[in-house]
């Protein structure tokens, strides 16, 4: 496999680079008059926000100001026994200590981190939702972080167990979002007319074909177009996210064989090709980084050489209509 390498940079400007905002995802708030539940952007689950509880790098990962109580959200498309026997049947470390059915269309399991025994501070619970065509997962968890000072008397399970109890006793699904919907909960603008959109957890998929098969509709075969990792979220404020925004598209216009896209509302640097697998019909694959004023995505193209001529027009058609506006 080809493998992309930096001209002359110094090592500040690619830890800057890294640094950038990728994207900002607002939570969506439960319909009603007075509700408290707030749903991750673009996906089914959601809980209230208790104790403070918000996110740091991600939306759908939210934590109290000390850290020590996480909550942790993931969702997929139901593909195979095997690959969905990850989240539905967790591994060895987790015991299943509850199940049923969290409606009349959707089953629940309730896992239990086993790793831990008794220790009073180091815990989580673990429920899974599943339906005909979707799981999703949301893990509430607790830990000193190492430190001693947050060891506190009594620990930290016994300080939130107030708050993991109302909290998970708040959990909903709701159905799936529209995709303008998930779109807007992303801060982003999209045309997707043509692309079969669907989103498999925080991650876009696009295809010029309809998906014909479980694999094809989570974007790990066929021919399609990712835009993962919606759910990232800037550290820093407005002026040092343009700076480092501006920092990582220099960093990547220098990658060797890279090529410059301007004139649309997000200017892009198209990376060189990669071919991903070996063979008489190899995986390629191309990618788009896309930079807004602040924020920044990954666009990429996965496909044959019999779909080259088809997928990379439309990558760049995708580029030209996005937007990113920027987020608080």
């Amino acid at each position: 496999m080809q493998r992309e390498r930096l001209a002359s940079l110094s090592r500040r400007d690619v830890v800057a680079a890294m640094a950038a905002t990728l994207t900002v995802g607002a939570p969506a708030r439960g319909q009603g008059p007075g509700s408290a539940v707030s749903f991750v952007p673009g996906g089914r689950i959601g809980f209230e926000r208790l104790a403070g509880i918000k996110p740091l790098s991600k939306s759908w990962h939210l934590l109290t100001s000390d850290q020590t109580l996480q909550v942790e959200v993931r969702e997929a498309l139901l593909i195979n026994a095997d690959w969905d026997s990850r989240l539905w049947e967790q591994d060895g470390r987790h015991a299943l200590v509850a199940s049923g059915a969290f409606s009349p269309t959707i089953q629940y399991r309730r896992f239990r981190d086993q790793r831990y025994g008794n220790d009073p501070n180091y815990g989580a619970d673990r429920l899974v939702y599943r339906d005909d065509r979707w799981i999703g997962q949301i893990t509430v968890s607790t830990s000193t972080l190492g430190s001693p000072v947050l060891a506190i008397p009594g620990g930290q399970i016994a300080r939130w167990r107030p708050v993991i109890d109302a909290l998970i006793a708040s959990i909903t699904v709701r159905g799936t979002p529209a995709v303008a919907e998930a779109l807007a909960e992303f801060r982003m603008d999209l045309n997707v007319e043509g692309l079969n959109p669907r989103f498999v957890g925080d991650q876009l998929v696009l295809s010029l074909a309809p998906p014909r098969t479980p694999e094809q509709m989570s974007g790990i075969d066929g021919a399609y177009i990712s835009i993962p990792e919606l759910s990232l979220l800037g550290l820093s404020n407005p002026r040092a996210r343009e700076q480092a925004t501006n920092t990582a598209f220099d960093v990547y216009s220098r990658f060797a064989g890279s090529r410059i896209i301007t004139g649309a509302p997000c200017r892009g640097v198209v990376l060189r090709e990669n071919r991903l697998t070996d063979g008489w019909d190899p995986v390629f694959a191309t990618t788009i980084m896309a930079f807004g004023r602040t924020r920044q995505l990954k666009l990429s193209a996965f496909y044959r050489a019999a779909d080259r001529d088809r997928m990379l027009p439309a990558l760049e058609r995708l580029l030209g209509s996005l937007a990113l506006p920027d987020g608080a």
